[in-house]
């Protein structure tokens, strides 16, 4: 099967303070609303980090340890996960005449994501989210039936490839995709995410970008990760904690590192 070349849009998203006349965007929030609507939770001294509000990666009952209070994220409602649409090939085909679009956050570099105890809800106002509050435990690397939203945004922060795809995505297209993503590097998850339209049901998601696609195009695929995996502000190839719904451990590509992103993958 020949796939014809796909034109990749670009996005930049501009999220900056400056003066109070500005009329643009805020960065996080507008000064208006005072208060970040993701607050951390107060705890216990021993789990305080100045950075982040809570330290990041130690279980703990009584904030995070990725077992306990789960239904806050997700209430294991097979919709996230399951395909309902009888006529999905009709509202889900890939289309050629559909390019990618690449969109960008522009996140300062003094920007430290907080992190919330388990405790407390984390809202997102943005469909896919590039970055924000996450849980203190990042999940561990590869594929899961569902992962939330709360988890891999702690794994894109660690320069992680996040593949996801609408349960009613073409299969050949999802197969295409989470191949290259998997021959790409370690550090990836992959999971359905059922707030993708039908337009564009596949997306790849680093620190700060996102790519969302009708079709894979495997040139701006292994292209997207070439420039942009590895890029988060916290770089550790450690594994994570949470493991729920974990069906495919990821495993080394080049080394645990990914000095060599999609080694194997020949344009």
């Amino acid at each position: 099967m020949v796939r014809k070349p796909l034109i990749c849009f670009l996005i930049v998203i501009n999220a900056v303070s400056g003066s109070y006349d500005w009329h643009g965007g805020w960065f996080p929030y507008t000064p208006e609303a005072g208060v970040d609507n993701n607050p951390v939770a107060t705890i216990r001294q021993n789990m305080y980090d100045p950075e982040h509000g809570v330290v990041m990666g130690v279980k703990n009952r009584q904030c995070d340890d990725a077992k306990t209070n789960l239904q806050i994220d997700w209430d294991f409602n097979p919709v996230n996960h399951t395909c309902f649409v009888l006529n999905r090939r009709q509202f889900f085909a890939p289309r050629s005449d559909i390019h990618p679009l690449h969109s960008q956050d522009y996140i300062p570099k003094a920007y430290s994501a907080p992190h919330k105890c388990m405790s407390e809800p984390i809202n997102y106002n943005v469909i896919v989210p590039t970055f924000g509050t996450h849980r203190p435990l990042w999940a561990k690397y590869g594929e899961y039936v569902f992962l939330p939203r709360q988890r891999w945004v702690h794994n894109l922060e660690h320069g992680a490839v996040v593949m996801l795809y609408h349960p009613c995505a073409d299969q050949n297209e999802v197969n295409f995709l989470r191949k290259l993503v998997k021959n790409c590097l370690y550090r990836h998850v992959i999971t359905p995410y059922n707030l993708l339209s039908a337009e564009r049901p596949l997306a790849l998601v680093t620190w700060g970008h996102r790519l969302e696609m009708s079709k894979v195009a495997p040139e701006i695929v292994v292209d997207f990760i070439r420039k942009h995996a590895l890029k988060g502000p916290e770089q550790t190839a450690r594994d994570g904690q949470y493991d729920l719904m974990l069906k495919d451990h990821s495993g080394i590509v080049s080394d645990l590192k990914d000095r060599e992103l999609c080694k194997e993958i020949v344009e």
